[in-house]
């Protein structure tokens, strides 16, 4: 079974809508990754897709969520989506979240929530402080920072 019939195969199992989003789990130069805190929850950085160009939303949102300079953001790896509702006015939707492992070459550098967005706060996560923000952390999300921590987070860049 593709990829297609599985979109449709759970859209119709659930009953609502697709929507697409894409978005980044950031490293950077000292081994901290970029979190953003909305909703009461800590996050990673994305968005919608427009297309099928998924690498380049990831990057945008990325950009636009954070004020990361995006001259300095390099996609490293593609990661395992994630799946969760979610709702735009009444209407509830389906959402798959397409997520990529970028490095940000550079330090804890000043980061610019996008507040318009409802995000409040733009943070860099040593590995080391992880356990301290996993009960507020989206399932999914500690999920993806789980499988990327014990999977790829201590293999050299190329």
């Amino acid at each position: 079974m593709g990829d297609t019939d599985k979109i449709h195969s759970l859209e119709k199992t659930i009953g609502l809508p697709v929507i697409e989003s894409a978005g980044g789990l950031v490293c950077n130069d000292d081994n901290c990754i970029l979190m953003i805190f909305k909703r009461g929850k800590w996050d990673l950085p994305k968005g919608r897709v427009e297309g099928d160009e998924y690498q380049t939303a990831a990057l945008r949102e990325v950009k636009e969520e954070t004020g990361l300079n995006i001259n300095k953001l390099v996609v490293t790896g593609k990661l395992v989506p994630t799946w969760h509702t979610t709702s735009h006015g009444t209407q509830k939707y389906l959402k798959k979240t397409h997520w990529f492992q970028m490095h940000y070459n550079g330090h804890n550098d000043d980061v610019r929530p996008q507040v318009e967005e409802g995000i409040i706060e733009c943070r860099w996560v040593h590995l080391s402080e992880l356990g301290q923000y996993r009960d507020k952390i989206h399932p999914r999300i500690n999920y993806l920072v789980e499988f990327w921590h014990k999977n790829l987070a201590y293999v050299p860049r190329k």
